[in-house]
């Protein structure tokens, strides 16, 4: 199951997309956002990969997008840097467009953010928790559509059996997150058992 390898437009309605790179320690993460009224709404968080760039990441799915950074996302921006660089951080959801997402997701995401740093959750947990028990899969399917990773930490979402599972930034990356926040993996690749929630 992968993690914030959003591939899904419905969080995009045409309107005139924006966007604007932040440095980080993983390398160039990307904010996706639109005007709503007066407001900038981040509907898509692009991170970095190794075989090909953010813009270009970026341009495939936003074609017409155009650089720029509304002031109400500097902080957001800001906050995303030092996360990655492994501070503590608590995001605003003020201007993020989660809820342009399906309500299953929604509801997914929203139970993701609950999980605190340092800690991980299973899929399976993360159903029952929004009382849909056996819909492991589907808590999956709706975290590899995450359109905000890192500000929706599914990188705390992991397999019953310990093994990390899939990311939109890699699977290192996802245990470069994890080693972050002190969660670590064996040679394996796993998380000790009584690490995970459920």
């Amino acid at each position: 199951m992968e993690c914030g390898g959003y591939k899904d437009q419905n969080l995009f309605y045409g309107e005139a997309a924006y966007y604007r790179l932040t440095r980080s320690a993983f390398g160039d993460v990307g904010i996706v956002w639109v005007r709503e009224k007066d407001s900038p709404l981040i509907i898509r968080v692009v991170l970095p990969q190794n075989d090909m760039s953010t813009t270009d990441m970026i341009r495939k799915d936003f074609p017409d997008a155009k650089e720029g950074l509304h002031k109400n996302l500097e902080k957001t921006c800001g906050s995303i840097s030092v996360f990655l660089d492994g501070a503590c951080v608590n995001f605003s959801m003020k201007f993020v467009g989660i809820n342009r997402c399906r309500d299953f997701q929604r509801r997914v995401l929203l139970e993701t953010m609950r999980i605190p740093r340092g800690s991980v959750s299973s899929y399976g947990r993360l159903a029952k928790m929004i009382s849909a028990p056996g819909a492991a899969r589907a808590v999956g399917s709706a975290l590899a559509e995450n359109p905000f990773p890192v500000i929706i930490p599914c990188h705390r979402v992991v397999k019953s059996d310990g093994s990390v599972g899939q990311f939109g930034g890699g699977t290192e990356v996802k245990k470069a997150l994890l080693h972050l926040e002190g969660v670590e993996t064996d040679n394996k690749g796993k998380i000790a058992s009584q690490r995970i929630k459920g």
